[in-house]
């Protein structure tokens, strides 16, 4: 590290800026902090006007300028003094990567759990190598219950279609005397054995129904004879094993390893797409904004309450200041967005599918009724929301559009499009004259296209899943998301999947769905900020935003694009701090 000082003519033009400067209250707060200026081979800015540099000033957490030159940002450091920071000068300075939508209650509580799934898995707790067969599931099953100590044990990532069918008496097989619950691959079913059903107090065909009916769930939702928890029938599982999945070392250790995650792979900003979904918002966004204010986590988080959380609150003004006032901190926000949600699970296939429907012909499912669905786009709308709105099917799809279509013009407010794992071309044009946004998970194609086109879709349906090529054509906002642990958090690998569409059968499927290396590269910085109203705050390194970036190797507008599957981060910056 250096310390200097520029010439005589630059500490002029230093000292003509302070009045200036002193006029703006944000400013002037970054001026009294000391001055570091990053020096790297490249910085690349993700700023369609000022694409490249090479030097960037940084104070207080905030960029003040960037240019080709130390004399270019004269203006910041002229007569004062300020050190340069060499460490990176052989090195690429990008953006801190933004994964739009993550949960960090579901990583928290996940991250302690046996990851049993199709796909590879790298986690703090260790690798776990995918799985494609029912005898290599079934046995690497047995082998997690013998050695495993944990009473209910819990695993994740059961996925029929590369593992065969699993229910009650499937479990009782592999734990007779002990509660197990099987937690399939897209979070949205639960299946417990008989000593869970018993553990939970559900055993009784009667009691199983009381609980049902209790939590407002659908009946065909739940299935006592498989130990099935489906959809709206999540929650009473999740009811009961909340002493469980909430125990404090559980969360504490899971939300060290959720930071850890986006900390080693370039992730600065992230949204919680539903706080809410475990326990009532404020102990959520409690346990949230701790984790995330505490031990200085290089990260921030926007807290986005679910729809279902608020709908019987009268007076919203009065519960957004109350929660604003009890969690909002320099690193939590909680801004005016909401959640909802249309149709089931995309891993699960429970999504709403237009005609043909499911090659097996069986039903998606609702989590939220159309009317009931329309009726909360209406009210948030009204109220000043952004609408961000789960839907994965294209009958799912065309329920959304059509409520998004009876709303009054608000062109302040924004509508995003969470997942829209299958949709069609006419759709995805709806979505651009709406004026909405899209947030994509490109992982479906990846582990799902080859499946789904022996099952359920067909193979022409199954390769134009997740049509990101046809959202770039649109002209659309796009983010890439991982939806944790729907696909790894690891936002570059996102950006491999959609330029390549690569499959876990190496099998890549319509490759006219495939992104631009430069719609990839922004749907993980600047328009992934965008789709949660925080692109003018980070996203693009830029004068006035806050200084996160990740350190590479090479520009990632360079690499082939294999490359980018697994691209090494150097170092990860918050705010300025190394």
């Amino acid at each position: 590290m250096i310390i200097g000082k520029t010439d005589r003519r630059s500490i002029l033009a230093g000292l003509a800026a302070f009045p200036l400067i002193s006029a703006t209250g944000g400013m002037t707060a970054a001026l009294r902090e000391p001055i570091t200026v990053f020096e790297a081979r490249r910085i690349v800015t993700m700023s369609q006007s000022m694409p490249r540099s090479r030097f960037m000033a940084v104070a207080g957490g905030m960029i003040l300028g960037l240019g080709e030159s130390l004399d270019a940002l004269a203006p910041w450091t002229g007569g004062r003094q300020f050190s340069l920071d060499r460490r990176f000068a052989d090195k690429v300075i990008f953006p801190g990567l933004v994964d739009p939508h993550i949960h960090p209650m579901q990583a928290a509580i996940m991250l302690g759990m046996p990851f049993l799934a199709p796909d590879d898995w790298t986690l703090p707790s260790g690798k776990w190598p995918g799985i494609q067969s029912q005898e290599a599931f079934r046995s690497r099953l047995a082998q997690v219950v013998a050695s495993n100590p944990f009473n209910p044990l819990i695993v994740w990532g059961h996925h029929e279609l590369f593992h065969g069918p699993i229910g009650r008496a499937e479990l009782d097989a592999i734990a007779p005397d002990r509660p197990l619950l099987v937690w399939q691959r897209s979070f949205h079913d639960i299946y417990a054995n008989s000593a869970a059903l018993e553990w939970m107090g559900l055993s009784d065909p009667a009691a199983f129904a009381t609980a049902l009916s209790a939590a407002g769930a659908q009946p065909e939702h739940g299935d006592i004879a498989r130990g099935m928890f489906s959809e709206t029938a999540l929650q009473v599982a999740l009811a009961k094993l909340r002493p469980v999945i909430l125990a404090p070392q559980t969360l504490q250790q899971g939300f060290a390893g959720l930071i850890q995650m986006m900390h080693e792979r370039g992730v600065t900003t992230t949204s919680d797409l539903a706080t809410g979904i475990f326990a009532r918002f404020d102990t959520e966004a409690g346990l949230i904004a701790r984790a995330f204010s505490t031990g200085n986590p290089a990260a921030r988080v926007n807290l986005m309450p679910i729809a279902a959380e608020i709908d019987a609150v009268e007076d919203i003004e009065a519960w957004m200041k109350d929660r604003t006032a009890k969690f909002v901190s320099d690193n939590v926000s909680l801004k005016r967005r909401v959640k909802l949600f249309a149709d089931g699970a995309f891993f699960a296939q429970n999504m709403q599918m237009a005609a043909p429907g499911y090659s097996d012909g069986h039903l998606g499912k609702w989590l939220t009724e159309p009317d009931k669905l329309h009726d909360q786009m209406q009210r948030y709308w009204q109220a000043g929301f952004a609408l961000h709105i789960h839907v994965n099917g294209d009958e799912g799809a065309e329920v959304v559009l059509d409520g998004l279509g009876k709303l009054s013009p608000r062109p302040a407010q924004d509508i995003v499009v969470e997942h829209l794992g299958y949709c069609t071309e006419e759709q995805v044009a709806r979505i651009a004259r709406l004026g909405a946004m899209v947030s994509a998970q490109p992982n479906y194609i990846r582990v799902l296209g080859g499946a789904y086109a022996k099952r359920g879709f067909g193979p022409d349906r199954a390769a134009l899943m997740n049509r990101l090529g046809s959202v770039e054509r649109a002209g659309i906002p796009l983010g890439l998301h991982s939806d944790f642990n729907m696909a790894p958090i690891d936002p570059f690998y996102l950006a491999w999947i959609a330029q390549t569409r690569m499959g876990i059968d190496d099998v890549a499927r319509a490759p006219q769905e495939r992104l631009s290396r430069e719609k990839a590269l922004r749907a993980i910085t600047i328009e992934a900020a965008r789709v949660i109203g925080m692109d003018g705050e980070i996203g693009s390194l830029a004068a006035g935003k806050k200084a996160d970036f990740v350190v590479l190797d090479h520009d990632p507008f360079e690499i082939e694009t294999a490359a980018m599957k697994d691209l090494p981060i150097r170092a990860t910056v918050f705010e300025g701090r190394v």
